[in-house]
């Protein structure tokens, strides 16, 4: 019975998801992929800008969680390694989530630094305290000074009437830590693990610094906003603050889903195409350019080691270079399939027609679709530091970068999918195993954020072009040429997973019937 319960987790993640998915898609059917690509198009380059300027801010002020819980335990570094470990570390966790990549991450930091098992643990515990007291007072204070207008059907669902009365509990939740923190100075045991409350003066810290945090996160986002949306930012803090509370309680990747629809629900307008547009522009601002960001931070380490140019902080990236590589080239294989996915404008065909036969441009636009999805699995192989994974991936983002090009000169993808390629290419000396991750035993969480993955894509491309795709005939369309390239990059993707794992089966059990 107990080796069932441990897949009970990623059961329920996967349900959670796949209902987010769902109720997001009949909040936005609604409206085309046209609206909401327009309303994305009318976010001016200066909100822009102000939302990514608020993001390196906050970035900055998020290094204030890793240095508290360093306090917190009694252990120092200099500023040059907090700051490196927790902008790779929070980067990765946005995007992958906590237990499938930031964890990780923090763990092979510190290990490498000295740190035990056991100070890791208190560490990374250290930084769930300091989000939740504040979160917890944040939303507290919030609903006691400036009440949100909660939907209806929320409103029955609460266990108190009045959102101040809910708003004082919180608080008072997160004043308890508070007054622990002035009042405890021995050890307690929780699930038989010791824990020690931190020093008054680190614990106001962190209330304030968590504060701050989803306050600055708050603002990258709000900006982003259509100003006619007659949305507030007091108004508009609480939904934000429950959607982050929403994805950090779900464990899903990234927040998947989960993210937008709370959003959605919570922000009272009626052009929810324009906050959904917002949405998408904040996930590649605070989520995406950033995990870029790092994968290009360990291009720049890899560089100098390779260069005789070595100093500690290229021994410390060292340490995990193969891990961001392994998630990089993951972002870049679903960078590969939503553009894959998404329809290119008709000015762009045109454009392309005149210089390419359009059997070139559907065979890019198949190539950049198969290269991503191939992609969401090679990438275990370099976390598994495997040499042939190396190549694959390198060549996967090759003909990706080409593709992408060819099917529409999306050259955004391609230049984040570059920035991709540059950091796998110098980390190419962490590859060095000669097995093959394709005929060994895949962990389920990464199998399952590979399909996952998948699937959020293929879902996507149903609601984009479902109206064609009913009238499918046996093989192509008389229909948009964008539905009918997208359903035989999917049928080629589906025909490739099951060729590849026929070809994994027969190979294990080959290899378990060798003496």
């Amino acid at each position: 019975m107990k080796k069932y319960l441990r897949y009970l987790g990623p059961v329920l993640i996967a349900a959670i998801f796949v209902l987010a998915v769902y109720l997001l898609y009949h909040k936005l059917k609604a409206y085309s992929i046209a609206q909401i690509r327009e309303s994305m198009q009318q976010i001016s380059y200066t909100r822009i800008a102000a939302s990514m300027a608020l993001t390196v801010i906050n970035y900055m002020i998020l290094v204030g969680y890793d240095w508290l819980a360093l306090k917190a335990i009694r252990k120092t570094l200099p500023l040059p390694r907090v700051g490196l470990v927790s902008f790779v570390g929070q980067a990765v966790s946005y995007n992958f989530g906590a237990l499938l990549g930031g964890t990780t991450v923090r763990y092979r930091f510190y290990s490498a630094w000295g740190f035990s098992v056991t100070e890791v643990v208190r560490l990374v515990l250290m930084l769930a305290v300091t989000f939740w007291v504040g979160a917890l007072g944040l939303c507290g204070l919030i609903f006691m000074v400036a009440p949100p207008v909660i939907p209806e059907e929320l409103l029955t669902k609460m266990p108190v009437a009045d959102v101040r009365v809910l708003g004082m509990i919180l608080f008072l939740i997160a004043c308890s830590y508070l007054i622990l923190c002035f009042t405890m100075r021995r050890p307690v045991h929780i699930f038989g693990k010791e824990f020690t409350f931190p020093p008054p003066r680190i614990a106001i810290a962190q209330a304030l610094v968590a504060g701050v945090d989803i306050v600055a996160a708050a603002a990258c986002m709000y900006v982003l906003l259509p100003s006619g949306s007659g949305i507030s930012f007091i108004e508009f803090l609480p939904g934000y603050l429950m959607a982050q509370v929403a994805v950090v309680l779900t464990h899903i990747p990234g927040g998947v889903g989960v993210f937008e629809l709370v959003i959605l629900h919570l922000t009272q307008t009626t052009s929810e195409q324009t906050v959904f547009a917002a949405v998408l522009i904040f996930r590649i601002v605070y989520y995406i350019i950033p995990l870029l960001s790092a994968a290009a931070l360990l291009a720049v380490y890899e560089a100098r080691q390779q260069r005789n140019m070595l100093h500690e902080a290229g021994r410390w990236l060292s340490a995990l270079s193969h891990s961001i590589a392994a998630i990089a080239a993951f972002a870049g294989g679903m960078i590969l399939l939503v553009s894959a996915t998404l329809p290119t404008l008709p000015r762009k065909i045109a454009m392309l027609i005149q210089v390419l036969p359009p059997p070139t441009i559907a065979l890019g636009h198949f190539a950049c679709a198969i290269c991503g999805a191939a992609l969401l699995f090679v990438s275990y192989g370099l976390e598994r530091r495997q040499s042939r994974a190396y190549k694959a991936a390198v060549t996967l983002l090759i003909f990706g970068i080409i593709g992408v090009l060819l099917k529409g000169f999306s050259w955004e993808a391609a230049l984040m999918v570059c920035v991709v390629l540059l950091a796998v290419c110098l980390t190419r000396r962490r590859f060095y195993r000669v097995s093959f991750f394709w005929e060994e035993k895949i962990p389920a969480n990464w199998l399952a954020a590979a399909l996952g993955a998948l699937g959020l894509v293929v879902f996507l491309g149903w609601a984009i072009y479902h109206p064609a795709w009913d009238r499918a005939t046996s093989w192509g369309f008389d229909q948009p040429l964008n539905a009918s390239r997208v359903f035989r990059a999917y049928c080629g993707i589906a025909a490739a997973l099951v060729l590849g794992f026929v070809w994994r089966f027969a190979k294990r059990r080959m290899n378990r019937r060798r003496p």
